[in-house]
């Protein structure tokens, strides 16, 4: 196994700074950056500067959502999820690692800005992406369509398949989920052992705001915990998970490989040795190498 890159390893410390794991380990903090992101959540959200001009702006019934076209394209869509514990927008690293996806694989790359908590609970969610699927998602025999996202978005990608396939609608042909959070109960109790090395997250703020992100209904339901949906249903599609050794979502990603393999369900696992949460996204070479993997899945 190539050694951790130089980049790889400085990056630890600087995440754990910026990305504020207090706020997911300290109850003050916690509180804190709810009632921060309370405030934030009303205003619209801007694409960074820095993420280019290849990146078109578009509305859907009053929900903001923006299209990567790579300049060679083929017949691939795929809907991103963005991560951010539900709360948080897309940063400049999703943006960047997404330019790169599009270019690489030819695929078109759809990102809505969904409702997000606190002002919003999983139902607002939900009722406009079924939405936004149903109008821009149609099946087409031509198209090759892939449901993708990382972090809470990746469950929310994961949790929005198995909501199609309940209601009988066609599910897309690939899933990429990275880093997903797949149980917002956080009731794994191996997760303890990683939540030290995980520089970015904490089980008590992820539970917190897994619960105002549930709304009324319960913390084992699909919509926000996917692991203790009916996986057999997926049975259609082909499902990639990447995680990283260094995070508190790795006994999740390894506890779906084996609960999708009781259902004679395949799903290809890609493991970054000691890398955090959400690493595939970094501009360090082993999220450039993930980000080549990751095109090569959707486009194969």
């Amino acid at each position: 196994m190539p050694e951790k890159s130089f980049l790889a390893g400085a990056a630890e410390p600087v995440i754990r700074l910026y990305d504020g794991k207090r706020k997911f380990i300290d109850r003050d903090a916690c509180t804190a950056y709810i009632a921060a992101m309370e405030k934030h959540n009303q205003k619209p959200y801007h694409l960074p500067k820095a993420a280019g001009n290849k990146i078109a702006e578009h509305q859907f019934n009053g929900m903001t959502y923006y299209e990567i076209s790579p300049d060679k394209s083929t017949n691939i869509r795929v809907l991103y999820l963005h991560g951010g514990s539900y709360f948080s927008p897309p940063h400049l690293f999703h943006w960047d690692m997404l330019t790169r996806i599009a270019e690489q694989s030819g695929a078109n790359i759809l990102v809505p800005i969904y409702p997000r908590a606190p002002i919003h609970t999983c139902s607002a969610a939900y009722s406009i992406l079924c939405d936004f699927c149903a109008e821009l998602f149609s099946p087409r025999k031509d198209v090759t369509d892939v449901f993708m996202g990382d972090s809470a978005g990746g469950g929310l990608a994961m949790g929005l398949a198995l909501s199609m396939a309940n209601d009988g609608i066609t599910l897309p042909k690939k899933l990429v989920l990275l880093s997903p959070w797949l149980d917002i109960s956080m009731e794994n109790a191996e997760m303890t052992e990683y939540e030290d090395k995980d520089p970015t997250l904490g089980i008590y703020g992820l539970k917190r705001m897994g619960k105002i992100w549930a709304g009324s209904i319960s913390d084992h339901d699909p919509r926000v915990s996917p692991i203790y949906g009916d996986l057999s249903l997926l049975n259609s599609v082909e499902i990639s998970a990447f995680v990283g050794t260094h995070e508190i979502f790795y006994p999740e990603v390894l506890r779906l490989e084996r609960k999708l393999n009781e259902v004679s369900i395949p799903c290809q696992v890609v493991v970054g040795n000691k890398m955090p949460h959400v690493w595939v996204c970094y501009p360090m070479r082993e999220g450039r190498e993930a980000v080549e993997k990751i095109s090569e899945i959707i486009s194969k």
